[in-house]
């Protein structure tokens, strides 16, 4: 037997009623219909009168079928769409501490890296525009003694 969450028993039910009510509610206009006839009221029916009602009627009720097969249909995707969310939401709580404490370790390990990384780069480029604004410092003063000299 396929092991089924109660959400899905619940819109697969849900779809079940849908159905036979649809059906149900098809043969109840056949009837009445057949009952309520022109020719029992006192009006003359022809026999192609009560077959082009009776295939309207069977129309109608495929008609009632195809929208809950339809509807169905959707539900059916939905009610897949909730299992695979169940079964991911599962898999996330199988997660065990030691699990999540060495995924935590990593990433504390690789911020740490990351820091180091990041502190050298910024000496590195601290050092840089400092030696920059030094050399412009010491380029802009000769040219001002030169321009003063002249």
């Amino acid at each position: 037997m396929i092991k089924v969450s109660k959400p899905i028993k619940r819109i697969l039910t849900d779809m079940l009623i849908i159905m036979i009510s649809g059906i149900t509610s098809a043969l109840v206009i056949f009837v009445l219909t057949g009952v309520f006839t022109p020719a029992k009221l006192g009006k003359g029916e022809t026999t192609e009168d009560r077959i082009r009602r009776l295939t309207a009627s069977l129309q109608e009720a495929a008609q009632l079928i195809n929208n809950i097969e339809s509807e169905m249909t959707a539900r059916s995707v939905l009610a897949e769409k909730l299992q695979k969310d169940i079964e991911t939401y599962n898999k996330l709580v199988e997660l065990k501490k030691p699990e999540v404490e060495a995924v935590a370790q990593l990433l504390r390990g690789e911020l740490k890296r990351e820091g180091r990384r990041s502190f050298w780069t910024s000496l590195a480029m601290n050092f840089l525009f400092v030696a920059l604004g030094v050399i412009g410092t010491v380029i802009t003063e000769k040219i001002v003694k030169r321009r003063t000299r002249i």
